[in-house]
């Protein structure tokens, strides 16, 4: 366990300056962290297309909800991952599930660069490898009904680990 905790600090300190909340959890394959869930309005990015674009929930009665993902390989040589709508899921105090809304799809393209421009940037979508003792971090971003009450964050991409959460 020591080994363990020493190693979410160094691999913290050394990927990201900003301080780690929320919950971590180790699985066989992955260390992962989830934090600052909350609801929001409408979230924006500059694309490497160096266009601006805002991604809101589509359906009426809809909330958009982001999580801050970290997630650690302190264990394999490297570790492919792949963030889709399978990935992770939100689940509500009565089984109800959210799943993850890819960003680069479900997305409007702005005339201007918006006040609140990546607020919740880098967004974690798509594959990615993880050599050994590195991390990356990252944003997803779900669609939940606004009548659902969030309690689990669920993650089953090489792993299976489940977070309980609050939306703020």
């Amino acid at each position: 366990l020591a080994a363990i905790v020493t190693l979410l600090i160094a691999a913290a300190c050394s990927g990201d300056s900003g301080e780690i909340s929320g919950l971590t959890l180790a699985g066989r394959g992955l260390t992962m962290n989830v934090s600052n869930v909350q609801k929001v309005d409408t979230l924006t990015y500059q694309d490497v297309d160096n266009l601006y674009y805002s991604v809101g929930p589509v359906e009426p009665g809809y909330d958009l909800v982001v999580a801050k993902i970290t997630i650690w390989n302190t264990r394999s040589g490297r570790l492919s991952i792949f963030v889709d709508g399978d990935a992770a899921t939100l689940e509500g105090a009565e089984r109800e599930k959210a799943f993850a809304i890819d960003p680069y799809q479900r997305r409007q393209v702005l005339a201007s660069a918006p006040s609140d421009l990546g607020h919740y940037t880098p967004l974690l979508w798509g594959p990615s490898d993880l050599p050994q003792d590195f991390n990356i971090i990252g944003w997803m971003v779900f669609e939940v009904p606004e009548d659902v009450d969030i309690k689990a964050f669920r993650w089953e991409q090489v792993d299976f680990l489940t977070f309980p959460i609050s939306v703020n």
